[in-house]
């Protein structure tokens, strides 16, 4: 389950914009992309793994974000 506060801190942080981020993991839709963050849909492995590169995301934070147990 992903952790939505903690992913969209990062997503602000970085500076990208959602499209970028969208068109670099190959989503097209901004729904299917919101619906992932806010747990509607469940992120594939290589798409975490293309978010955690371009934002930067260290494992063990990756783990938090991505693998929460309970997420807001």
């Amino acid at each position: 389950m992903t952790n939505t506060a903690l992913l969209q801190k990062r997503i602000d942080d970085s500076g990208l914009k959602l499209s970028f981020i969208m068109q670099e993991i190959g989503i097209k839709a901004y729904s299917t992309l919101r619906g992932k963050v806010e747990n509607r849909y469940d992120f594939t492995a290589r798409e975490i793994q293309q978010i955690c590169d371009l934002l930067k995301i260290a494992p063990e934070d990756r783990d938090v974000i991505f693998f929460a147990k309970d997420a807001e």
